[in-house]
């Protein structure tokens, strides 16, 4: 057997772990969940010791899949969860058994933007969701909430970098994640002392960030024997989920783009420079790839949205049954439009303030046309976020666009997305493994396996290419002014509802 990597990706909802070939096809793969727990108002919480068996479980059963796995695995590396902090003590302990993920909105702002003007913190960090999300705004909070614990916090760690310590006994973290910490300059590569001032947080409590690809240190007796690996196995620093994504989405050079589509969906573009704007704020991070950055545009709720609906209409049934009753409904959906930010929006879609919306709702209409609107009003929504990032990254519209996720497995709505979007969708056989897919070319470029981390674009072999009809994109051409009305509306109700905007 030839040389393997192990590949972690430490989502929100569990540990995927997959094996890697040189060749770059997954050979096992398997999911262990973990939950999260949500105890008061704005609070989502983890137990890192629960991504610790999910690890260990997960590598143990990829390893068992795999005849002779165990001795040809020549490097993991993991792909993590952003925005979380953990607290580790002097000698590497937890401080606490929950941490904040990246969805807790306890940050406190206020006091840090007395010092600091908004707008000039996010053109030099990137950092464009809710300020309160970022872990330079959480420890504001954790400090107030338990001050004992905060006094015997010696290190801050990621999602992704808490692992590593616990398979190596290192203090790590690499350029990606360090670049979502809220106190990370873009532009110089490293953490701002102003910022850290502003936030009273002492640079010594943030790892030295590494390259991704940078080994930074070797499985260690106790965690080789949980994982049932040879101690010594090369362990790399890893990436941010996002970043990970990117890379294995075959954004390796600048001027690519890509679409995952899943409970959220995004649109990616890997450039050599930030692209960044202030009135809609892209969320950017360092990429895996050295001299390289990804920014993005989202829509918070789209297949949660989908599953709500679902959940509502008809509990229990198949999901894949359910879109596919979309195909009974024309375009437009006899009329239903349906915002998709039951989550809240981005400032393009108006803030975290903002909720759904259903409008254009008549006796006549039926379930299946609930069921376009709302496929109809992500693709929509997901439309203006990659026509915003194509104006602002220099991109031209004609080109191809690399979708993956659960999203894109719907012929129905992949259909309704390539007229929406008015542009050629490419599947490819990597889809979902896009983060593994990263994580193990950081393993396979860090050992010289492979010549370079482009070559995880190797991986890809296109499985499906769905292109614009030209009538659908005339007939959504039409309908788009439709949408932007009932999104707009949806900004002016937020507005006028004081406790919408509390929450």
């Amino acid at each position: 057997m030839g040389p393997l990597a192990l590949a972690l990706d430490l989502g929100t909802g569990g540990c995927k772990a997959s094996l890697w070939s040189a060749e770059g096809r997954s050979v096992a793969e398997t999911v262990v969940s973990y939950p999260t727990r949500h105890p008061g108002p704005g609070r989502a919480e983890q137990r890192p010791d629960e991504w610790w068996d999910a690890v260990v479980s997960a590598t143990r059963d990829v390893i068992a899949q795999t005849p002779g796995a165990r001795e040809a695995v020549v490097g993991i590396a993991l792909s993590g969860q952003s925005l979380g902090v953990v607290q580790v003590d002097a000698a590497g302990e937890l401080v606490a058994r929950d941490t904040p993920i990246w969805s807790d909105t306890r940050g406190r702002t206020e006091d840090v933007f007395a010092h600091l003007d908004e707008d000039a913190w996010y053109l030099r960090t990137g950092n464009g969701f809710g300020a309160q999300l970022y872990p330079l705004f959480k420890t504001r909070t954790m400090r107030l909430e338990d001050p004992e614990g905060w006094s015997r916090t010696r290190t801050l760690l990621g999602s992704k970098d808490w692992i590593t310590l616990r398979l190596t006994g290192e203090i790590a973290t690499d350029h990606s994640m360090a670049s979502g910490s809220g106190a990370y300059d873009l532009t110089r590569g490293d953490y701002d002392d102003a910022l850290l001032d502003a936030a009273e947080l002492d640079r010594s409590l943030l790892p030295t960030p590494r390259e991704s690809s940078d080994v930074v240190g070797t499985l260690r007796a106790d965690a080789a024997e949980a994982l049932g690996l040879p101690v010594g196995v090369p362990v790399h620093a890893g990436a941010v989920d996002n970043a990970a994504m990117a890379l294995g989405s075959r954004g390796t050079t600048d001027g690519r783009i890509y679409a995952a589509l899943g409970s959220s969906s995004w649109m990616t573009v890997t450039s050599s420079a930030p692209v960044l704007d202030v009135d809609t704020r892209p969320y950017v991070f360092r990429h895996a790839v050295p001299g390289l950055y990804i920014s993005a545009l989202s829509t918070f709720s789209s297949g949660t949205t989908l599953t709500w609906l679902r959940d509502v209409m008809r509990p229990g049934s198949d999901i894949g049954s359910f879109i596919d009753g979309a195909a009974a409904s024309p375009r437009g959906a006899r009329g239903a439009v349906l915002v998709p930010t039951l989550a809240g929006g981005t400032p393009l879609e108006g803030g975290s303030g903002v909720r759904g919306l259903v409008s254009g709702v008549e006796l006549g209409t039926g379930a299946d046309d609930l069921v376009r609107a709302c496929l109809e009003g992500v693709a929509f929504a997901l439309d203006r976020s990659l026509r915003h990032i194509r104006t602002l990254s220099g991109l031209p519209s004609d080109t191809d666009l690399l979708v993956s996720g659960g999203g894109s497995r719907s012929a129905v709505w992949n259909r309704i997305y390539a007229d929406v979007l008015d542009t050629p969708l490419v599947r490819t056989t990597v889809d979902q493994q896009a983060a593994t897919l990263g994580a193990a070319a950081l393993v396979f470029a860090g050992s010289g396996v492979w010549p370079s981390l482009a070559a995880a674009d190797d991986a890809h072999e296109v499985i499906d290419r769905v292109t614009p009809d030209p009538d659908g994109v005339r007939a959504y051409a039409a309908l788009r002014d439709r949408y932007t009305a009932a999104a707009d509306a949806a900004v002016v109700f937020a507005r006028s509802t004081p406790s919408q905007e509390n929450e």
